[in-house]
């Protein structure tokens, strides 16, 4: 079997439908091959307070420990980071015990620095002394703690 092609067959021209499909897609792959990183995981973007939504993938109020002595809940929690790469986190603790119920806020803070391009963020706590990861972008930030624990904070608007 053989086949032949004509080469004096028309061809139609593109139709204002392909154009567009076309200039589409050549959009889509400028935007693609961009190496501009996404503007939420900027230093700019990821400033400000934000409220703790979830630790150990549990959401607020949790509880924490609990024994025959008595239980640690957490209640609430907020983290603000500073534009002079400042940070701050305050958590607030229900203690409860045979003498009675008690809220604790517990305090740290340090300096915060972008690693690479992207939302990578490695914090440095002065208080305690360590350093733990974490990530933001789409307006949350992603705690990875030394003792193991997740946190997720969301920016308050």
């Amino acid at each position: 079997m053989s086949v032949s092609f004509r080469r004096d067959a028309p061809t139609d021209p593109p139709t204002p439908l392909m154009r567009r499909f076309a200039a589409l897609l050549a959009v889509v792959f400028l935007a693609a091959c961009s190496n501009e990183i996404d503007t939420s995981t900027r230093p700019e973007a990821i400033v400000g307070t934000y409220g703790l939504l979830t630790y150990g993938g549990s959401k607020l109020p949790t509880l924490l420990s609990s024994d025959a002595n008595g239980s640690m809940e957490l209640l609430s929690g907020q983290l603000v980071i500073g534009a002079d790469k400042s940070w701050s986190e305050t958590r607030v603790y229900r203690v409860t015990e045979a003498s009675g119920v008690q809220q604790i806020a517990f305090g740290s803070s340090g300096s915060w620095t972008m690693l690479g391009e992207g939302a990578f963020m490695q914090f440095n706590d002065k208080v305690r002394g360590y350093q733990f990861t974490g990530m933001a972008a789409g307006g949350s930030v992603t705690l990875n703690l030394n003792d193991g624990a997740t946190v997720i904070y969301t920016h308050d608007k």
